[in-house]
């Protein structure tokens, strides 16, 4: 039953495929990533390319269909106006360690811009709580990311 309220209220059909709930799982991922790019309220086009990137990477999607899922996940995130519903789905469809790699992906979202302000630092560390990925785990996937960027010291925004 309260499954069904979550597809209800995130507007998907209740009952659904295996393809379906695929499709789920990446467009709750593809929403907490817009979140992520937009807590500041300053969305750069080189955090848009990040979410994109990063969703074709992933999912191994091809360019369109990596674009196209942004552009859902955006309506989507606008529709609803809060993460709980996708975090939940990304918490009930992702096991510990693809969430602590979805947290991954959300640090390098929001530092694609080069810039890491403190709406996306408590934001993230906020989802960190909601997707049950343990402290020590989630600060393993923070530190993974700013490798994959490349930079020494994220908070000082200094490059490796």
């Amino acid at each position: 039953m309260f499954e069904r309220l979550i597809a209800r209220l995130s507007g998907e059909p209740a009952e659904a495929s295996d393809t379906d709930f695929a499709a789920r799982r990446r467009l709750a991922v593809a929403a907490l990533l817009v979140e992520a790019v937009h807590v500041d309220r300053h969305a750069d086009p080189e955090e848009r390319h990040a979410v994109v990137s990063l969703l074709r990477e992933r999912f191994e999607l091809p360019d369109d269909e990596a674009e196209r899922l942004a552009e859902l996940a955006e309506a989507r995130f606008a529709a609803v106006l809060d993460d709980w519903i996708f975090a939940h789905a990304v918490r009930q469809g992702f096991d510990h360690d693809e969430r602590a790699a979805i947290l991954g992906m959300l640090w390098e979202a929001v530092y694609s811009d080069g810039r890491l302000a403190a709406f996306e630092m408590d934001l993230l560390q906020r989802l960190a709580g909601a997707l049950e990925v343990e402290p020590a785990a989630a600060e393993a996937a923070r530190a993974r990311a700013f490798a994959r960027i490349g930079l020494s010291d994220p908070e000082n925004g200094a490059d490796a």
